[in-house]
Formats: structure tokens, sequence, C-alpha cells
């Protein structure tokens, strides 16, 4: 059953990403979910680092409709 309520990342999960981040990465990551949540977008990535060309490591978390999916943190 579809839900059609949207949700933005907030509260307790976007505390736990911004946990574990430095103030430069927090900045990248408000921005990015600040856009997301304007225009009311379900499905993102939030994007500090990128994947390489074969789509492996970064930093990223993939959100869909205000929870994280997926991520991957390469140091």
């Amino acid at each position: 059953m579809y839900n059609a309520a949207y949700h933005p990342l907030q509260g307790d999960n976007l505390k736990n990403i911004l946990d574990n981040t430095d103030e430069k990465e927090r900045e990248m990551i408000i921005q990015q979910v600040n856009a997301a949540t304007e225009g009311k977008v379900r499905k993102y990535r939030i994007t500090i680092v990128p994947p390489d060309s074969k789509g492996r490591g970064g930093t990223w978390y993939d959100v869909d409709n205000g929870i994280v999916i997926g991520s991957c943190r390469e140091e």
C-alpha cells in the first residue's frame, strides 16, 4: 500500500548522520537535506565524497522518505 505522506529527514535519523561528521561535512549534509526538503524529494543521496568511477567507495547516505536506507563511509 502506497503512503502519500511526505516525511523529511529529521530528528534522530538526521542526528545519527550528523553525530559522525565534522563541521565541514555537517554543512554539506544540511545544505543537501534542506534542498531535498524544500523540493519534497522522497528518494535522494546525500553525497560528501562521491564514489569512484566504478561506483565504489566514497561517503554518502541514501534516503527514502526520511529514512536512511543505505550508506558508505570510506576513510
